[in-house]
């Protein structure tokens, strides 16, 4: 499948209290759209792609500015860090291609935060990402036109003949009552079972993921940086869980912004969390060494114990 890929290098900086900028750019935009002709029915994948510096934070791009089609799933990759020490952030949609014609995606602002290297305040900034031409052609169109068809002949009138009908009426009834039994037996099989099906409350399922990680020794054997990644997903999947926000798609700044607008939680549980996920990102991307000694697992544990639902002490039980 022909990819059509758009790069831009530059960066419009939106300074509001200085006027300090940067020689190089600190961050790049591609945008990438796996075909650029699809046909109606045909699923499209548009992306945008982010390299930058570490310390650029990044917002998530919003793409329901897209109105040419309709949008059934966002994906955030997993950041990575490119051979020249920079960090490339994906974020894609999957967009529905169900109406003819010929569309264009307009450019989609990314808002992103720099620090300045003497101040050390983050400065905001955006980047656009290149308007893309899709063409959705017809699946009828595409085979080409039509030679064989012919004009009908006259109505020939015939004696109706019912036991056809009988037969077809027949093998209806049988084929209704086949899928009405089969219907009846997968209700009846599975329906005891699942009144016992349980479902494990967050906390639980977080205990079980850090036992998982301290089994495999990833700091013990060197690997700081893939055992903060595994530990830094734990806590964001239990903190969307608990309190029902994205944070696996937030950056660290995004929730220490979103814990000051709540009461859910308490300001030391908030302290914690903050402190564990800016270490994390620390070691993750700014490869701070971290010996076995320095473990955030017991941590973790201790704010999810302290916070868990449920929980029968403390202001904020519930």
């Amino acid at each position: 499948m022909k990819i059509a890929r758009f790069s831009s290098i530059f960066v419009c900086l939106l300074f509001l209290y200085s006027n300090i900028g940067w020689a190089d750019s600190p961050i790049t935009i591609n945008t990438e759209v796996d075909k650029t002709i699809a046909t109606t029915g045909d699923i499209i994948t548009f992306s945008i792609i982010l390299t930058h510096e570490l310390d650029v934070i990044l917002t998530t791009p919003d793409f329901n500015a897209i109105s040419e089609f309709k949008i059934i799933e966002k994906i955030t990759s997993k950041p990575r860090e490119t051979k020249n020490g920079l960090i490339e952030q994906r974020y894609s949609a999957k967009l529905l291609a169900d109406l003819v014609g010929t569309y264009d995606i307009v450019p989609i602002r990314v808002p992103f935060k720099i620090k300045e290297k003497s101040t050390k305040n983050y400065i905001p900034g955006e980047v656009l990402s290149q308007k893309i031409t899709i063409e959705v052609a017809s699946v009828l169109r595409l085979q080409g036109e039509p030679t064989d068809i012919k004009d009908i002949k006259g109505i020939v009138a015939i004696d109706r003949n019912w036991v056809p009908f009988f037969y077809w009426g027949l093998n209806i009834f049988l084929l209704i009552l086949v899928l009405y039994l089969l219907w009846k037996y997968r209700k009846e099989k599975h329906q005891g079972p699942a009144k016992g099906v349980s479902v494990l409350p967050s906390h639980e399922i977080a205990f079980g993921e850090l036992d998982t990680l301290k089994k495999k020794r990833l700091l013990e054997n060197g690997n700081a940086r893939e055992h903060f990644f595994e530990l830094s997903e734990i806590l964001r999947r239990y903190l969307s869980k608990r309190y029902h926000f994205p944070a696996l798609d937030w950056t660290t700044e995004e929730i220490t912004q979103y814990f000051k607008n709540q009461e859910k939680i308490e300001i030391a549980s908030q302290t914690e969390a903050n402190r564990i996920l800016r270490k994390s990102d620390l070691i993750k991307f700014a490869k701070v060494q971290a010996l076995p000694e320095t473990d955030e697992i017991e941590s973790v544990r201790i704010f999810i114990e302290t916070t868990r639902e449920n929980l029968n002490l403390g202001l904020y039980s519930n």
